[in-house]
């Protein structure tokens, strides 16, 4: 009889967190390092250096539309090692570039691989390899990538200052190819019988892979009324994520230095890697709605104190408590998403909705400008993103309370 263990998924979870950490701590993080020296060696502005991560977004974003599909009728191995070999080559040869259009194709060429390597591989793989603790293992994976980031900065900004901005990017991309690439070509992206998934040997978890199919379709899920209310509820939290970029203005308008600013962002981060980590784990332990009742409250006391507090040391806790309630968004929606849809065609709705908020998100960072210039003050935006955390907060609630019997009733009908 061959021997089973459940060793190898605890790897996956491992290179999940890995690529998380670099991935986002060293490629996303890191990019606004490069905006000043790079304006100065074109000779260019911010703005028309910062149109390389709007060209990369909405590459992004267009390639949600089939990500999901693709990846659940490849290989994932050969996938995401073909994805980071293509981020690794596009941050070397921008170590050559002669002009910012240079820039533009390169990061709309990351942009491209970015879904599938950064966006959707954490919360498919995990989702494969876990059948118990999948909340938790999710939130640790993904909430490592704050911690990259504060890793990856200093580094950066020291290789920037002493070699240069070309070497900067040359270090990403060789840090990249030795790392990343080597870590994905180790991995399955399927359990098999020598390798089973954790939880295989629960009895549920037996009953339940009788079907390896289990779960909706994207056109099933369509016609459920959970799939709108998690569709709300990813605008509604990816509308609110984009006003952190307005936090430091925020800060500065209302008559606090700018250090203030930035640290209140720290908090943020610190907060968003805590709330990650400990929202998958309470997931997985305890009522669905309470844990939700509860970072929905994070979010709203956040906030609010944003848009109320003077004191430097409130609006820096503030940002802290708010980061925790984004836990929602980045870990309990993919958590849903699998827990109400199912496996059989997870990626790809997974994929969809994530298009959709990622379009919400690029769309906040211009509105929320907007109502700034038109009042001088970030107090409607900031009042907003409260009412839209409680609105979130209610249609997942709503979601979790009506999912059971709709998939029953939905599977019934196949």
């Amino acid at each position: 009889m061959m021997k089973k263990s459940t060793k190898y998924a605890w790897w996956i979870f491992i290179v999940c967190a890995l690529i998380n950490f670099i991935g986002f701590g060293l490629i996303i993080n890191t990019v606004g390092l490069f905006y000043a020296p790079i304006g100065t060696a074109f000779h260019t502005g911010r703005a028309e250096v910062a149109l390389m991560t709007t060209f990369q977004n909405v590459a992004g974003a267009i390639t949600l539309l089939f990500a999901g599909k693709l990846m659940s009728k490849v290989n994932l191995k050969w996938l995401l090692t073909a994805c980071f070999a293509i981020m690794g080559l596009g941050l070397i040869l921008l170590n050559r570039a002669q002009s910012i259009t240079m820039f533009y194709i390169a990061w709309s060429v990351i942009g491209i691989a970015q879904p599938f390597a950064l966006g959707l591989a954490t919360p498919v793989l995990l989702g494969n390899w876990f059948k118990k603790k999948y909340g938790t293992v999710m939130g640790i994976a993904l909430g490592v990538s704050a911690f990259g980031g504060t890793v990856f900065n200093p580094i950066i900004g020291a290789a920037i200052t002493s070699l240069g901005w070309r070497n900067g990017l040359l270090l990403e991309g060789i840090l990249v190819l030795i790392i990343l690439v080597p870590l994905c070509l180790t991995i399955k992206g399927q359990p098999d019988e020598k390798h089973p998934a954790y939880g295989y040997d629960d009895q549920q978890v037996a009953k339940d892979n009788e079907d390896n199919n289990k779960g909706l379709t994207l056109i099933q899920a369509l016609r459920t009324p959970m799939f709108y209310c998690l569709v709300f509820a990813m605008i509604a939290l990816q509308f609110i994520a984009g006003f952190v970029q307005h936090i430091s203005a925020h800060i500065v308008n209302i008559g606090l230095p700018l250090t203030v600013g930035a640290t209140v962002v720290s908090g943020v981060m610190l907060g968003a890697a805590a709330g990650k980590i400990s929202i998958g784990y309470f997931l997985d332990k305890f009522n669905n709605s309470i844990v939700i009742a509860i970072y929905t409250l994070f979010g709203v006391i956040g906030w609010g104190g944003l848009l109320m507090m003077r004191s430097n040391t409130l609006l820096i806790s503030s940002g802290f408590i708010l980061g925790l309630g984004q836990g929602i968004m980045l870990v309990s929606l993919p958590y849903f998403i699998r827990k109400q849809f199912g496996s059989k065609d997870y990626s790809n709705i997974l994929s969809i909705i994530s298009m959709v908020g990622s379009v919400s998100s690029a769309a906040a960072v211009s509105v929320d400008g907007l109502f700034f210039d038109m009042s001088h003050s970030y107090s409607f935006p900031l009042t907003l993103n409260v009412i839209l955390y409680v609105l979130a907060g209610l249609a997942i609630i709503l979601s979790i309370n009506i999912a059971k019997k709709t998939i029953k009733r939905m599977e019934g009908v196949r």
